[in-house]
């Protein structure tokens, strides 16, 4: 064969064996584009990328991609099904006492970074009321209710530095029945309100009756709202019920008296009803005793510190029922407090419940503790100073519910979309056999990583 037949040759063969890489090339970004398609324009597997995603300011930078991830990432029924396998974290809590002039705000650990702009806030929202004496009444979905002067605000710690509007006085005098003597509480709504809304109630008790006044301040103006009276077995007429604590969920006021009976209040309708606590929850022999939510609609949580043991105990509503949740013994408590030189603390007291009760913040002689009640696990979370007094009560400061979502789109978002959906579907996805595995950590770390300004 001829030198120049054998160059023919070699060099048709490699234009080939280039038209052959072109054509795999070509066929698998075709195949890459068809399963970024199948999975990125699939709801179903869209919403099972973004439940995936832990904290809800990811929600608003996914949101931000496409119109499509937006009304996946707002839809009400995927909001549900996100809060119940992520409820809000708790950021921290504010400490109050008499001796602090305002609240001092503690951080929880652990908290990835990109929430440092919402901890900073929180911690220096009070710093420009440092002179003037304030103190908590409530905090509840990113948003505190304090008292200035003697009259109420609301702050909201969260967002950025705002006018902060001191509300009227509740007109009392002119609604409320004086033969009764009244217990007055000062509460947010459930989601935390607007910002320009509260409410106060009046519960009124004379000769073994009782009465509820509800007032609710919506921009200034006060609604109020009377129920029917009921009756209410005190040991005798002469006796008053002391109500030092009361919780607010699910439509509903739940408030803990001195007489082994939980009163609960129906917000919409202003229906008084009696709870009486079980026999088996031994109260007569409780050292402390704290209620929160429960974890459905018709439950509540009641928490219970023995000399032995803390448990805690649901009731049911509508099932009439009282179960022991959990239980933990007080000596794995006290053996969090153990210092190097094997003394362990003297004194145990609850400053507060949350995440409906799998929650606790104990005080230990002078250190704060976060007990996880279902794993059993303390945790130090704050030491005491003599500057802050003695304190009571600490108020958790959780991140807003639900995340607020962008009206519309901007054109960085469609470049966020063309470089983050490729990423997610290469490092978060496998496709194998049709089927596709997800791999969460690189889903997280990808929406984590889209620091758009002000998402958060």
């Amino acid at each position: 064969m001829a030198v120049g037949e054998l160059g023919d040759g070699a060099a048709s063969e490699g234009m080939a064996r280039l038209s052959l890489s072109a054509t795999v090339t070509a066929m698998a970004a075709t195949a890459t584009a068809t399963a970024t398609s199948s999975v990125f324009d699939n709801d179903d597997l869209l919403r099972e990328i973004l439940v995936r995603v832990t904290l809800p300011h990811c929600l608003v930078r996914a949101s931000l991609v496409c119109k499509s991830w937006l009304r996946n990432a707002s839809d009400l029924v995927f909001l549900r099904r996100f809060r119940s396998l992520h409820p809000p974290p708790t950021l921290g809590f504010y400490i109050d006492s008499s001796v602090l002039s305002c609240p001092r705000f503690v951080a929880l650990q652990g908290h990835p970074p990109e929430l440092g702009v919402l901890l900073g806030r929180a911690s220096r929202h009070f710093d420009a009321w440092s002179d003037v004496p304030l103190s908590m009444w409530d905090s509840r979905n990113g948003r505190v209710l304090v008292e200035i002067y003697g009259k109420l605000a609301v702050h909201s710690p969260l967002l950025p530095p705002a006018d902060i509007s001191v509300y009227p006085q509740t007109p009392l005098k002119v609604w409320l029945d004086r033969s009764f003597t009244y217990n007055l509480h000062e509460f947010l709504p459930e989601d935390g309100g607007n910002g320009r809304e509260y409410y106060r109630l009046a519960l009124g008790y004379k000769c073994k009756c009782m009465i509820a006044y509800l007032f609710h301040l919506v921009d200034g103006i006060w609604v109020g709202r009377a129920s029917d009276t009921i009756s209410f077995p005190g040991p005798d007429e002469q006796a008053e019920p002391v109500i030092p604590l009361g919780v607010h969920a699910f439509g509903k006021l739940f408030l803990l008296t001195n007489f082994s009976i939980i009163i609960v209040l129906d917000c919409k309708t202003l229906e008084l009803t009696k709870v009486n606590i079980t026999d088996e929850i031994e109260l007569e022999d409780c050292d402390e005793v704290d209620l929160c939510e429960g974890k459905l609609e018709d439950e509540f949580t009641l928490v219970c510190l023995h000399p032995t043991k803390l448990q805690v105990w649901t009731h049911n509503l509508s099932q009439i029922t009282w179960t022991l949740s959990h239980s933990v013994a007080r000596d794995d408590i006290l053996q969090a407090s153990v210092t190097e030189a094997g003394e362990s603390c003297a004194h145990v007291s609850i400053l507060g419940i949350a995440n409906a009760g799998k929650s606790a913040f104990l005080k230990l002689d002078d250190s704060i503790f976060l007990l996880d009640i279902v794993a059993k696990n303390m945790t130090k979370v704050y030491e005491i100073c003599p500057e802050d007094g003695d304190i009571e009560r600490i108020y958790p400061l959780l991140m807003i519910w639900p995340p607020k979502f962008p009206a519309h789109l901007t054109g960085l978002c469609t470049l966020v979309y063309l470089v983050h959906n490729q990423f997610l579907l290469e490092r978060g996805m496998k496709i194998l056999g049709g089927k596709c595995v997800l791999r969460t950590s690189d889903l997280s770390r990808a929406l984590h990583s889209l620091s758009l300004e002000g998402t958060l």
